[in-house]
């Protein structure tokens, strides 16, 4: 394996390293947004509690204009899917090597996550006989994966995404701006049952799209501090309409007890955020990318983007390991609190340490496989691969509501409606990561037939 000296020195000069940033900071600020927010609630009986910093400490919440840094992943997602898609189709590549190579990569160590996780949580069910509160620690475990879930939606709906962009340009950002608008028109003013989840697929779309209009060099063009600027004008000014005349409440991030969240789903007044916080990036880049120019910022950037996502899958294991330490310790102070404060920056050094260990022993199944080539264009495959896709959307959404709760003993959420038993989530993820890996075998292997007339050549 190469150096991270020699993986720096390889850096073709094109590459976007801002990009790269951004990517590692976004899910950077996940993983510290979770620890700061996580607040252990310890009663006189010995029961524990969980809640959020959010719903204890009002103030806490304008801290999410800093925290929610979910918009930049999915901005900086559009970005690397539009520059992947380019070059697949200039090497004769179809959607199923596109799921192969950019979506099966965050499948690949959330099965691994997962697989570890559902073995716990059975030999834990089966120990307590469904206890309630393991059921509650086991329920939270698995529920980060719901981001991945989301992120599919856009990532899978990508090749149409920029085809769109492509042929109409602002008019489909605005297309999907008016949807925004008109889902949350009819879910507050109309009363309009099960439409407010379209915007879980509007508004991160929009977010998605704007990286392909960077990708396309719109900030060259204008200019990063003029465009910045004006992006960042115009997101402060809607989102201080909505929150200072509409139902919006200032935080971005979903919290118990909020009367409307703009996370869950997102709202229009996310959207408003969304483009204010991408303006302010633009607006910083230049001083950043003559920061990231220095070897040692550069291979740091390197370094914590080999193992971005499985830093984000297991960082949730590790805070959940000090929290139950605290617990044995029986350190309970009130969050929000000097105390609770004090524990905090305490914590954060067993925190890392294990967050580093679990980093260390997952990290390889966050490697790609090498693939010797593209299987191209076919119909057949893309609908392997959709319905692959389909499963891991599905999946990674299922845990949102059962995580790892009741494998063993029984344990049935609600998706949407939807009734989602325990097992669910996992045969759903086990069953994408078989037919995205099962869509892109190479001709000869592959048990899908595909049509001479369609498929391109490999190289």
């Amino acid at each position: 394996m190469a150096s991270l000296s020699e993986l720096a020195a390889r850096t073709p000069a094109s590459r976007d390293r801002y990009i790269d940033f951004l990517r590692v900071a976004s899910l950077g600020g996940v993983i510290v947004g979770h620890f700061m927010m996580a607040v252990l609630v310890i009663g006189d009986d010995g029961s524990f509690s969980f809640t959020n910093i959010l719903e204890v400490e009002p103030w806490t919440r304008w801290m999410t204009l800093v925290l929610q840094v979910m918009p930049i992943f999915f901005a900086v997602g559009g970005f690397s899917h539009a520059v992947a898609l380019r070059s697949l189709r200039a090497r004769g590549g179809g959607y199923a090597d596109f799921v192969s190579e950019r979506i099966g990569r965050l499948v690949r160590p959330a099965l691994a996550f997962i697989t570890v996780w559902a073995v716990v949580a059975i030999v834990v069910d089966l120990t307590t006989d469904g206890d309630a509160q393991a059921g509650a620690v086991l329920q939270i475990a698995g529920q980060l994966v719901w981001f991945i879930g989301i992120y599919l939606i856009a990532a899978s709906l990508a090749p149409l995404m920029l085809r769109a962009h492509e042929r109409w340009g602002m008019a489909a950002l605005a297309a999907l701006g008016l949807a925004v608008v008109a889902v949350d028109v009819a879910r507050l003013a109309f009363d309009v049952p099960f439409v407010m989840w379209l915007n879980f697929a509007f508004v991160w779309l929009a977010v998605h799209q704007l990286g392909f209009f960077y990708a396309d060099g719109a900030a060259d063009r204008v200019g990063p501090r003029r465009l910045g600027g004006t992006m960042l004008v115009l997101g402060c000014v809607a989102l201080a309409a909505l929150v200072g005349l509409g139902p919006y409440g200032i935080a971005m991030v979903s919290f118990g007890g909020e009367e409307l969240s703009n996370l869950t789903p997102p709202t229009v007044a996310l959207l408003a955020f969304a483009v204010a916080q991408q303006g302010a990036l633009l607006m910083v880049r230049d001083p950043l990318r003559r920061w990231l120019d220095r070897p040692r910022a550069w291979k740091g950037v390197i370094a914590a983007g080999s193992v971005a996502m499985t830093a984000y899958l297991w960082h949730f294991t590790a805070l959940i390991l000090v929290l139950a330490g605290q617990y044995l310790l029986g350190i309970g102070p009130e969050g929000g609190t000097g105390a609770w404060w004090l524990l905090k920056l305490v914590e954060l050094v067993p925190f890392a340490l294990l967050l580093v260990a679990l980093i260390a022993l997952f990290r390889r199944f966050e490697r790609a496989p090498r693939r010797a080539g593209v299987v191209g264009p076919s119909a057949a495959r893309a609908a392997v691969a959709a319905a692959g896709v389909v499963c891991a959307i599905v999946g990674m959404l299922g845990f949102a509501v059962v995580g790892f709760r009741g494998l063993a003993t029984g344990y049935v959420g609600n998706l949407a409606g939807l009734p989602m038993p325990s097992w669910a989530p996992i045969v759903l993820v086990g069953a994408s990561a078989m037919l995205t890996a099962l869509a892109a075998l190479p001709r000869g292997s592959v048990a899908v037939s595909d049509s001479p007339a369609t498929v391109a050549r490999d190289d």
